[in-house]
């Protein structure tokens, strides 16, 4: 029966993946329906506000039979039992008779949380929970961290040298990284609800930052950090064209909000804007998940603060010597003070090596 749990949650796992990009910030979950040790019905949560997976399953089981009383339906997220853009999930389960539920992972959202599980129970289901938790949690870490800690997941994307280098000294920067890896930056730009950067890596390069190489829905906000308001209308970001860029200073200077220019004003602490701040900001306007692309003190900040998700550091085969690191204001006087990092992933783009880390903190924090 492992097995069978475990190959149901991995399809489950699948078919929730089916829905990334359209259901944020709701989180991805798919649902699996066995009767007799065969699948009778598969679902997953399409588009946000549209039905529950759970729902969508038990409409696809009921198109090949009309009973689903002795079934066993298999959901990567513990069903919802309260009123929301839909009914509880758990009614329906309830309703029509399915004798056991098997979870992946607890829904750490308060409105949830246990609730759909006892309710469950209480109607006399048998309830099975913590199969795959671990990859169901990773599948839907940004979500965990958004409702956990009521901020947006923050990934740190760097492109350097193989020794350590975002720039020349005289900040030049185009290209280190081939065509590939800017395609790959491309996709996770339009995996996020922000692009954030500092106001050098305005000057610097004059960046639209916009999904362009990829198909997308939709085009991140891009989020410039500018405390004393010194960017002018000849940077591209600047410009009030579309998509909208939001500007946090702390200027006492007059501001003008237009239609795809917003400027936030947040106070300096010792003369720098806390990246906190930042973050707390659009979590409270309805931003999720934040990409950071730069530059290395916008980097240090993040690490310093201790304010971040996961690290992407995409690597070339080129060596710069002298130049600008990509996290040149984070100091230390001590290796045991060290940022740690749990490497999850390493690929191999073409020439390019690209490394994924999850910071320690929050790694392995779920339950089940």
């Amino acid at each position: 029966m492992k097995n069978s749990d475990h190959k149901y949650m991995s399809l489950c796992i699948d078919l929730a993946l089916k829905g990334k990009g359209k259901v944020e910030p709701n989180p991805l979950v798919g649902c699996v329906i066995v009767k007799k040790n065969k699948i009778i019905g598969k679902g997953y949560h399409r588009k946000f506000g549209a039905n529950h997976a759970e729902v969508n399953t038990i409409k696809n089981a009921l198109k090949g039979t009309t009973s689903l009383q002795d079934s066993v339906l298999y959901v990567n997220l513990e069903p919802c039992s309260h009123f929301g853009k839909t009914p509880p999930c758990t009614d329906l389960i309830i309703k029509h008779k399915i004798k056991k539920v098997v979870i992946g992972l607890k829904d750490p959202n308060p409105l949830v949380n246990g609730k759909g599980i006892a309710k469950l129970r209480k109607a006399g289901i048998n309830v099975k929970t913590g199969i795959l938790s671990q990859k169901c949690f990773e599948l839907n870490e940004k979500f965990i961290i958004n409702i956990s800690q009521k901020r947006p997941f923050i990934t740190l994307k760097v492109a350097q040298s193989i020794d350590g280098k975002i720039a020349l000294n005289n900040f030049s920067s185009r290209w280190i990284t081939d065509i590939f890896s800017r395609k790959f930056t491309h996709e996770l730009r339009a995996q996020n609800d922000c692009i954030l950067i500092g106001r050098n890596s305005v000057t610097q390069d004059n960046p639209e930052l916009t999904v362009r190489h990829v198909k997308s829905l939709r085009q991140p906000v891009r989020v410039v950090i500018d405390k004393d308001l010194k960017l002018t209308l000849k940077y591209k970001l600047i410009k009030n064209t579309p998509p909208l860029t939001i500007i946090f200073h702390s200027s006492l200077k007059k501001t003008e909000d237009k239609k795809y220019l917003k400027y936030i004003y947040v106070k300096s602490n010792n003369n720098i804007i806390q990246v906190s701040d930042i973050v707390k900001h659009l979590y409270n306007i309805g931003y999720y998940s934040i990409l950071v692309e730069g530059g290395s003190f916008v980097f240090s900040q993040f690490i310093r603060e201790d304010i971040f998700d996961e690290l992407i550091v995409i690597s070339a085969p080129k060596i710069f010597g002298d130049g600008i690191s990509s996290f040149k204001d984070f100091k230390l006087d001590s290796i045991a003070k060290a940022k740690e990092l749990f490497l999850k992933d390493i690929i191999l783009l073409n020439k390019d090596i690209i490394l994924k880390y999850k910071n320690y903190r929050n790694v392995y924090r779920h339950s089940n």
